[in-house]
């Protein structure tokens, strides 16, 4: 029998959308690949934290096969630098690129996409974007794409880079005052009612909360989105609409990359992004009740039951509280994919799974995928794949 691979899921904090990864990076190990999965929790300033050797030493101990991380740059670099032997390491977001290191993450051209759909169908033509750093950049790629997609006629009144303490950013109830005179400038030159967008963790509530000390009201005249989990978005007052990758879909790619890299293949050449993307619209942009179109729980609904005879209608039923317009067309957006789409994609994904691994007749793959009679699965399999379920499961072996 084959080892188990271990698997070191390593976070700075733990929240709903590092559960949400975790929860994706689980649902591909279930059953796909033969690896163990434990989360390990170290501070972000881990090196000058008491006690924190302990988390950095029980990860060094435990030896892991490879690693699955959820850090930022710096967090990142320290963590590899304490660990020298290692097996490979996938990152979970965006970071700078390293020798051998694999990034999925989602794209940054689909969350401000989204976005500025939201802010458009809210009737608002002045749309913006605030980037709230530690430190002052010499290049903001992410303002060159904002204005490539949103097209403001203002592009130099459109994008602002404000230096603000990290500290401000982490804690929903510090005071922002005084509230930086460039940024205090800008909010009130903006044409009003206008949307502006903060991408970084924390700087929706950072705002919501300058605009509260300069009297400017959001979301009469400024509408806000940020980039916050549900914690964050609810500590703000009024509540953040937010907009955030699908991080099941992170997760389960992650581990699907993760798992050929154990395996021996190398790094994949290019960082691999994901477009799905989850809207929470609460009061910071008009919305007395948040209404969610709640996408990653349909994905995750997808996987745990698509083979079991899903339809749409009970997808709709059991995962939403939209109309089903609206789902199909945020799903389709976020995805790719129709859901009737994803899920026969879910079930050829386990059928094909069957076929390689197991000795079940095709008949019983046929039933266990969902796809019912063995003959309308080798018809579909074949229109789906090009082979027959016999010819899949003699190459894949």
């Amino acid at each position: 029998m084959l080892a188990s691979k271990k698997v070191a899921f390593v976070c700075a904090q733990s929240n709903a959308y590092v559960h949400r990864l975790y929860r994706g990076a689980l649902s591909h190990a279930d059953g796909r690949n033969r690896s163990i999965l434990r989360e390990f929790q170290i501070p972000r300033d881990f090196e000058a934290s008491p006690g924190a050797g302990g988390s950095i030493g029980r990860l060094r101990d435990w030896e892991p096969d490879g690693m699955l991380v959820f850090l930022e740059n710096e967090e990142l670099e320290r963590l590899l630098k304490a660990l020298p032997l290692r097996g490979p390491v996938v990152a979970m977001c965006a970071v700078r690129d390293q020798p051998g290191l694999a990034v999925v993450a989602g794209t940054f051209a689909s969350m401000v996409t989204t976005v500025l759909q939201h802010f458009r169908q809210l009737g608002l033509r002045t749309l913006c974007m605030l980037l709230v750093e530690s430190e002052a950049s010499l290049e903001i790629p992410l303002s060159r794409v904002f204005l490539d997609l949103a097209r403001p006629g203002d592009p130099e009144q459109a994008t602002l880079l404000e230096v603000v303490d990290p500290a401000l950013l982490d804690d929903p109830e510090s005071s922002v005052l005084p509230v930086p005179p460039r940024l205090a400038k800008w909010l009130r030159a903006l044409p009003k009612p206008c949307g502006v967008f903060c991408p970084e963790t924390g700087g929706g509530g950072y705002l919501i909360r300058v605009c509260r000390a300069l009297g400017i009201q959001v979301p009469e005249e400024v509408s806000v989105i940020g980039a916050d989990d549900a914690d964050l978005s609810l500590a703000s007052h009024p509540s953040l609409t937010s907009v955030m990758p699908v991080g099941e879909s992170i997760g389960f790619e992650a581990m699907k990359v993760l798992g050929d890299m154990m395996a021996g293949k190398p790094a994949p050449s290019e960082r691999i992004r994901l477009d799905a993307m989850d809207l929470h619209v609460r009061q910071s942009t008009g919305r007395l009740k948040a209404q969610v179109c709640d996408i990653a729980a349909a994905i995750d609904y997808i996987h745990q039951h698509a083979c079991a005879g899903l339809s749409v209608a009970h997808l709709l039923k059991a995962t939403q509280q939209v109309s089903s317009k609206t789902f199909h067309t945020h799903f389709k957006e976020a995805t790719g994919q129709t859901p009737g789409e994803a899920i026969l994609s879910r079930q050829l994904e386990e059928a094909q799974r069957m076929l390689a691994q197991t000795e079940l007749s095709v008949t019983l793959v046929a039933e266990q995928s969902g796809f019912g009679s063995s003959s309308d699965f080798s018809r579909r399999f074949r229109l789906l794949t090009g082979k027959s379920p016999s010819d899949y499961r003699r190459e894949a072996r």
